[in-house]
């Protein structure tokens, strides 16, 4: 644990500290480094530091809006994200997204390193800590992709994009710039070498499963437009018996009526410290979203309603205000229902949808294919409406930009002027800090 201390105080040194970018810092590897199997654990389980995703997707989104007052506590990258600036950043500003996500991706470097050279340690535990690894060194890679990457494959987008891959904790090795299509290849080989290396289950879902990395597995490939991998892993998170909540049995007299580490929950990761960006009294919720829920979606009663115009959301996942980025069942039913339609399989589709409004609507009425006039379209209303405030709906609105084409225009008010999100493809990739292309 003290070296845990030690690698983490370091960290936040390296990357909070200096003008250089974060992959052009040398630390003293000496320094950074536990020595048994159990002090990895303590690092790579350390879900305080580990279980974050990205705050620009939710800002970006529009799952909400700010009130005027809110919107002045914004700090001014904050404001510029809000309306939509792909590149937010002053030039000497320390980018909270991009360097939260390298700082996991070398500490699962670092993780790998230590299985690899250590002599030691059993195969049980080599194979526990390697699996973790990879599933974060993934999943911190993907975020990176939505925030900064086009969709490879998908569409046209004009322009070089590039990340910094990096796979090894020697911060003195040259590193390479890789675009969409090499970067998504090293995290699908990840998660794919991660699943014989995680236990089925654990026993918080803080800690990454095999049944998490399937859970992310499907949603990747969704988000890819790889509809028959996407149902496939998905059925396989249907087939290990996760529970679905069933908000008829919530209590929604409480402030915050889902319980933290709820059984639907597969993978807890939460969206990284973000000021009153998420407060209960800046993000609200519009007439145009509140419209999609009828009287008797229970889903609705998730909002706190400030008028008949507009809510604050009180559903998270975390059991309080903090926005919910991770998997839950309800994701998966959608992702299967989804891509089951897209695949031309609606009677598939239509069960894993109905499975999960049975446990959201009351006196609910099994859909069938004759009163369903278009159930993609239904499909993606529901998501609309389950996945409210998780962190997804910028992925969404990318992937439907690039996957279907579909346009998404909106505008926020501040101060009297107007800002305006176009909707076009080249919107989707906010560019790369500065001070980090300085040292390309």
């Amino acid at each position: 644990m003290k070296n845990n201390i030690i690698l983490n105080a370091a960290l936040a040194f390296l990357l909070f500290s200096s003008c250089e970018g974060f992959l052009d810092e040398k630390p003293d590897k000496s320094i950074l480094v536990p020595e048994s199997a159990a002090e990895f654990d303590a690092l790579i389980d350390n879900f305080d530091a580990i279980n974050y995703s990205p705050v620009i997707p939710f800002i970006y989104s529009d799952d909400y809006y700010a009130d005027p007052s809110g919107y002045q506590r914004f700090n001014p990258w904050q404001q510029n994200a809000y309306q939509w600036d792909i590149d937010p950043f002053l030039p000497t500003e320390i980018p909270l997204d991009y360097t939260l996500m390298y700082q996991t991706i070398f500490k699962a470097n670092v993780l790998v390193d230590a299985v690899e050279s250590n002599q030691d340690w059993s195969s049980v535990d080599k194979d526990r800590l390697l699996g973790k690894a990879l599933f974060w060194r993934a999943k911190s890679y993907f975020e990176l992709a939505v925030l900064h990457m086009p969709i490879p494959g998908l569409g046209q987008v004009e322009g070089t994009f590039e990340l910094p891959l990096s796979l090894s904790p020697d911060l003195d090795e040259e590193y390479v710039w890789e675009g969409a299509e090499t970067l998504f290849g090293q995290i699908l080989n990840d998660l794919e070498s991660s699943l014989p290396l995680l236990p089925e289950l654990t026993e918080l879902p803080t800690q990454p499963s095999r049944n998490s990395a399937l859970a992310l597995m499907a949603r990747i490939s969704l988000y890819l437009g790889k509809f028959e991998e996407a149902q496939s892993f998905a059925q396989q998170v249907i087939s290990s018996g996760v529970e679905l909540l069933d908000y008829r049995e919530l209590d929604m007299s409480q402030t915050y009526p889902i319980p933290l580490f709820n059984p639907e929950t597969i993978l807890f990761t939460w969206m990284a410290p973000q000021g009153v960006i998420s407060g209960p009294n800046v993000a609200r919720v519009d007439s145009l979203l509140l419209a999609q829920f009828d009287s008797m979606d229970l889903r609705k009663d998730l909002f706190d309603f400030v008028n008949e115009q507009e809510a604050r959301f009180r559903g998270s996942y975390t059991g309080n205000f903090d926005i919910f980025t991770g998997i839950a069942f309800d994701e998966i039913l959608l992702i299967h229902a989804e891509a089951s339609e897209r695949l031309g399989n609606s009677s598939t589709a239509l069960r894993s949808l109905n499975r999960l409004l049975e446990k959201r609507i009351l006196d609910f009425q099994e859909l069938e294919q004759s009163n369903v006039d278009n159930l993609l379209e239904r499909i993606l209303e529901e998501r609309r409406k389950s996945l409210v405030f998780r962190g997804q709906r910028w992925a969404d609105m990318k992937r439907l930009a690039f996957v279907d084409g579909r346009v998404f225009r909106t505008e926020r008010l501040q101060d009297g002027e107007s800002a305006e999100f176009s909707g076009n493809l080249e919107d989707y990739q906010m560019r790369i800090p500065q001070r980090e292309l300085d040292f390309k």
